[in-house]
């Protein structure tokens, strides 16, 4: 009577046990289908920092790029602004061709770091004279070699050049016309404000000992009579 009594409480404990497990079958099945608690472990524990550390490489790609693009985009800006500062002023010399005298228009680079306007560079290169090179293909100036500038003024409205007197002495009446056309030319090739001559501190209204009439401003049809 004794065994039965403990075989069947025996049997009574497998069956609970057996009825515990089927049920957690069933909640497996049921609610945590996608459960599993190695693989979740393990993905927790892969690499933490793995995508951090691609999302870091990618953005410094990115700014390493950026970066160079800048500094080619620099470069490109320096080159545009030293292109702009290469000024070119035009002075005009003479020439003879096929028998005739010509006026020829000959280029002087104006450099970065000067400070005075183009017009005035320019009537300093004319009162330079022609270099070896332009001498060499027959380009010659009627100006003096001793010429000066004395001073330069410009405003708003009008420009002022000041020469010293040796700039109308010398040469015959021929000569006087041709330095004044080589001024007149250079001057209104580089600015279109009327420009004025003076000579030793006032205008001049006559050039030369050949009472040259001048009409100013300078202009194409100042010697005309």
């Amino acid at each position: 009577m004794g065994r039965k009594r403990k075989k069947h409480n025996n049997n009574s404990k497998i069956g609970i046990i057996v009825l515990v497990v089927a049920l957690l079958v069933y909640l497996k099945m049921t609610f945590l289908q996608d459960f599993n608690p190695l693989t979740d472990i393990k993905l927790n524990f892969e690499n933490p920092f793995k995508q951090e550390k691609i999302e870091v490489a990618e953005r410094s790609v990115a700014e390493d790029y950026s970066a160079v693009k800048q500094e080619e985009q620099n470069k490109e800006e320096e080159k545009s602004i030293i292109k702009e500062e290469e000024i070119t002023v035009n002075i005009f010399f003479t020439k003879i061709s096929d028998g005739k005298d010509v006026y020829v228009a000959v280029s002087r680079k104006k450099p970065a770091n000067y400070k005075g306007s183009d017009v005035e560079y320019a009537v300093k290169s004319l009162l330079g004279g022609v270099t070896k090179y332009e001498k060499g293909k027959g380009v010659y100036s009627e100006i003096p070699s001793n010429t000066r500038l004395l001073s330069y003024k410009e405003t708003p409205s009008r420009i002022n050049i000041n020469l010293s007197n040796d700039f109308e002495y010398g040469g015959g009446g021929d000569s006087l016309y041709k330095r004044m056309y080589q001024l007149i030319k250079t001057v209104n090739h580089n600015t279109r404000k009327p420009v004025y001559l003076y000579i030793n501190g006032k205008q001049a209204d006559m050039i030369g000992g050949e009472g040259l009439m001048l009409k100013q401003p300078l202009r194409s049809t100042s010697l005309d009579g």
